[in-house]
């Protein structure tokens, strides 16, 4: 009786299985070290099908994963990295970009020691703007927050004159701003201070739409510092210094609408 011969060809639909190797993880873990979720929710997922290896959706369980490949978590690249997430109480001086251009006085110089690889701000912001600036390596986090409209902001504001019960009524009606209708949810002079300080609270509006938001009424900004960001505040954050979220507060931003 002939024996057939053995076929070598991989079966349909199936992925070769990582041979173990000290530098090689199972995917599981992979996920759950790089913060996306505990092991036994990153085994759900994976047999949901929505991870994917080097281009290629991996469902089968204890797939080892090495250095050199590329996971995405959703359709998004998860990193290879632990993620980092730094607050920084920002001075007058220094400049952040949202797309990490090089300038001269950059955040990042003041951020330097928060981490080994480079942390891009969240949004952008000038130099004569101070206050809360949210660095962080989580693609994921950083895409959701900087395109999302619903993070709680508060700024307190000096403008060039006092501001009048008829330009807050045009603040809180709004105002077109590049093309976008821009207003402010809650507005109200400081105690204490004179009538050209200002406390605003608005979501998801950056130092330089607002500015241009108080031009469009006939105001310019003097000086701009934002003291909240999220829910997350100065407290024991004194300017120029940084600090890193606790699990909590990075829990916090990542339910956020």
């Amino acid at each position: 009786m002939k024996m057939k011969p053995k076929s070598n060809a991989p079966m349909e639909n199936s992925i070769p299985k990582k041979i173990k190797s000290p530098d090689h993880v199972r995917l599981n873990k992979f996920l759950s070290n790089a913060g996306i979720c505990s092991r036994r929710e990153a085994d759900e997922n994976i047999k949901m099908g929505l991870v994917q290896v080097n281009g290629k959706v991996v469902t089968e369980m204890g797939y080892q994963v090495g250095p050199k490949d590329d996971v995405k978590y959703d359709g998004s690249r998860i990193q290879k990295v632990p993620p980092v997430y730094v607050l920084l109480n920002k001075p007058k001086g220094f400049v952040a970009t949202a797309h990490g251009n090089v300038t001269k006085k950059s955040v990042q110089e003041l951020i330097r020691t928060a981490s080994k690889i480079q942390l891009p701000p969240i949004g952008a912001m000038g130099r004569p703007m101070t206050g809360l600036l949210l660095f962080t390596n989580d693609e994921a986090l950083h895409k959701k927050l900087s395109h999302s409209n619903s993070i709680p902001m508060v700024y307190q504001v000096i403008l060039d004159q006092n501001v009048t019960k008829e330009m807050i009524a045009q603040l809180k009606e709004g105002q077109l701003v590049f093309e976008k209708h821009v207003k402010i949810s809650s507005i109200s002079h400081l105690d204490g201070k004179s009538k050209n300080e200002i406390g605003i609270e608005v979501h998801s509006l950056g130092p330089g739409v607002l500015i241009k938001l108080f031009e469009a009424v006939g105001l310019k900004v003097v000086q701009l510092d934002r003291v909240t960001f999220g829910g997350l505040t100065k407290k024991d954050l004194p300017r120029g210094t940084w600090r890193k979220l606790s699990i909590k507060e990075v829990g916090f931003l990542k339910m956020l609408p």
